[in-house]
């Protein structure tokens, strides 16, 4: 049986999707910052609130991002279609995109469309919680699209690995954080092409899909990875580490637990 020290970040998790057991787990209901992993909260969300043909419009919302954010680099008239939206969320990491989709969904949803931008982006937020609850999530508060820091925006490993799976489930946002590099079309005109700034992808050896990765420097180094290993899925999950090459060496831990195999029967998850 792995022990807790599996792993050097403080938090972690390794999650067999297919057979929908934990099969390790560090500290994983204990306050952490989502940072990036907010991001696939929010795509599903606006997944589950919209329709698919909805088309977003670009306003002054994207002015609510805070400084130091990574944009998609959209413009305000600017008119993108869900799979364009959520590209522009998910690949280029865009902040930007985080509140574009917030306001407009918001708008499209809300008995009040021509509230302020801060209304409509609090408005989105309750949606945002709702259906993380609405998921199993017990131990996460968002607070903003984006998952840019805020002492009152936190989760845990736990529930970051249940919104993981879900958007593993979710075959538009699956697909998309699964792709190295996008062009999409702009319903308004023009395109933009972008790259994924998902290093995992690339990684040899493994057959990796996805999903996420961040960084604030409250968060330390994350991921949310989706891989397939021996005909089964998984989800690994790390948080806190010391630097990029630290998580990728966690990531690397854990998929290779997956690999040498476990006794579904026995396995706990560690809290230590």
């Amino acid at each position: 049986m792995n022990t807790p020290g599996a792993i050097n970040a403080p938090y972690g998790a390794l999650y067999n999707l297919t057979d929908d057991v934990f099969i390790y787990g560090k500290r994983v209901d204990e306050q952490i910052y989502p940072s990036g992993a907010a991001k696939l909260l929010t795509a599903l969300t606006v997944y589950d609130a919209l329709n698919s043909s909805f088309i977003f419009e670009v306003g002054d919302e994207i002015e609510m991002i805070s400084r130091g954010s990574g944009v998609a680099g959209l413009i305000k008239e600017q008119r993108l279609n869900m799979e364009a939206m959520l590209t522009a969320l998910l690949i280029p990491v865009g902040n930007d995109a985080a509140y574009t989709i917030a306001v407009n969904t918001a708008r499209a949803k809300s008995s009040s469309p021509a509230a302020s931008n801060n209304e409509m982006n609090d408005y989105f937020l309750r949606m945002m919680n709702d259906y993380a609850q609405s998921l199993g999530c017990k131990g996460s508060n968002f607070t903003n699209p984006d998952g840019f820091h805020a002492g009152d925006n936190y989760s845990s490993v736990r529930d970051l690995t249940i919104i993981t799976a879900a958007a593993a489930l979710n075959p538009l946002v699956s697909g998309i954080c699964g792709k190295l590099e996008h062009e999409v079309r702009f319903e308004s005109g023009g395109t933009a092409t972008w790259s994924n700034s998902n290093s995992f992808l690339t990684l040899e050896n493994w057959d990796i899909q996805g999903l996420r990765t961040g960084y604030t420097d409250e968060s330390g180094f994350s991921a949310q990875i989706l891989a397939y290993i021996d005909g089964s899925v998984y989800i690994a999950v790390v948080s806190g580490a010391p630097s990029a090459a630290e998580r990728q060496n966690d990531i690397i831990r854990l998929l290779q637990m997956a690999r040498d195999g476990y006794d579904a029967n026995v396995i706990t998850v560690f809290d230590s």
